[in-house]
């Protein structure tokens, strides 16, 4: 299986003036391929968007926007450069309005792989003093806002007391957080734009996995090329006090893009292999992350169902409309 990495974190934007916003905005999501892909609008026109906490900023598409050249470069998690470009866009999501710059890149690879026409990614600037709350399990991404101090204006019942508060700090945009790998401390940054884990080449030593069963595999960023890798499961992670699953890991030389792109040495990435077992919630103004074990989640979701059943109500599926967006 070609596993998809969009781990891309650009350079500082600057927002502008935005509007005001709900306390809560909800947004439902597809999973295609292991990303999450939700629907919103740039100036008022209409698309898909993979929701990618790897990423700072928003890029978008350069088959469908064009902006302005720029003398500064980025980098794909292989370390190529890619021309950078921007553009001030008005952006719309479920009713959460910003005014931003967006970056432009080329997204050839993207959707020769997810097979659909992609408008853009959606990165961290978005959600700079908010709270987001990831749930793979009812496939619900939360935007809360925050007050000064970081607490929610207001709150939805089933996210209240996390099972687990972990401290992260950010490194140009993108939440990193430290992991126990076998009793050495990894920085790992959280991705929801990697559809699998991603780990250092380099520390593959330090890990008990049975390195005769690694895998070939490959890996796509911006751009048009796809990246031969090595990938085997991984049994040894813990973050805090929870031990995490069996994952399924790619092993790739971070070094050219920690050097070129991160500005931070990181010794790897946590993706949909390690967030579709937790309900994770980040909030970027206390620095912190909150986790919720799956087998709480699926009890909320079973109650959930019998109540939607119950009242005769449907969630929204717009899975039919996944490419009927107009170019």
């Amino acid at each position: 299986m070609k596993a998809l990495l969009f781990s891309i974190a650009l350079g500082v934007m600057l927002p502008f003036l935005s509007p005001k916003n709900a306390p809560v905005t909800s947004v439902s999501f597809q999973l295609i391929r292991n990303l999450i892909l939700v629907k919103g609008s740039v100036d008022g026109r209409e698309g898909l968007f993979i929701l990618d906490t790897g990423a700072s900023d928003m890029i978008l598409n350069s088959r469908i926007f064009k902006g302005k050249p720029t003398e500064k470069k980025f980098y794909g998690i292989h370390g190529n450069e890619i021309e950078n470009e921007i553009k001030y866009i008005e952006f719309n999501l479920e009713g959460f309005e910003k005014n931003i710059v967006a970056h432009v890149a080329d997204f050839t690879a993207l959707e020769k792989i997810t097979g659909l026409q992609l408008f853009g990614v959606i990165g961290n600037s978005l959600f700079k003093y908010c709270e987001i709350v990831l749930d793979y399990t009812f496939k619900e991404v939360t935007i809360y806002q925050l007050d000064k101090d970081g607490n929610r204006l207001s709150s939805k019942s089933i996210h209240q007391k996390p099972q687990a508060t972990i401290p992260t700090f950010v490194g140009r945009g993108f939440p990193i957080i430290i992991v126990d790998a076998n009793g050495k401390q990894l920085k790992m940054i959280l991705d929801t734009g990697a559809s699998a884990n991603v780990m250092d080449s380099r520390q593959i030593n330090h890990l008990n996995s049975d390195l005769l069963r690694a895998r070939a595999d490959s890996i796509t960023s911006f751009g048009q090329d796809l990246v031969p890798v090595k990938s085997l499961k991984v049994n040894e992670l813990k973050i805090g006090d929870l031990p995490c699953p069996s994952m399924k890991t790619l092993f790739v030389p971070l070094n050219q893009l920690n050097k070129n792109q991160w500005g931070i040495s990181v010794d790897g990435i946590l993706g949909y292999e390690f967030l579709s077992n937790f309900r994770v919630a980040i909030n970027f103004r206390k620095r912190e992350i909150y986790l919720w074990d799956r087998e709480s989640v699926e009890l909320q979701w079973a109650v959930a169902n019998k109540n939607l059943r119950n009242n005769k109500v449907n969630r929204p599926n717009w899975e039919g409309d996944l490419n009927r967006f107009d170019n």
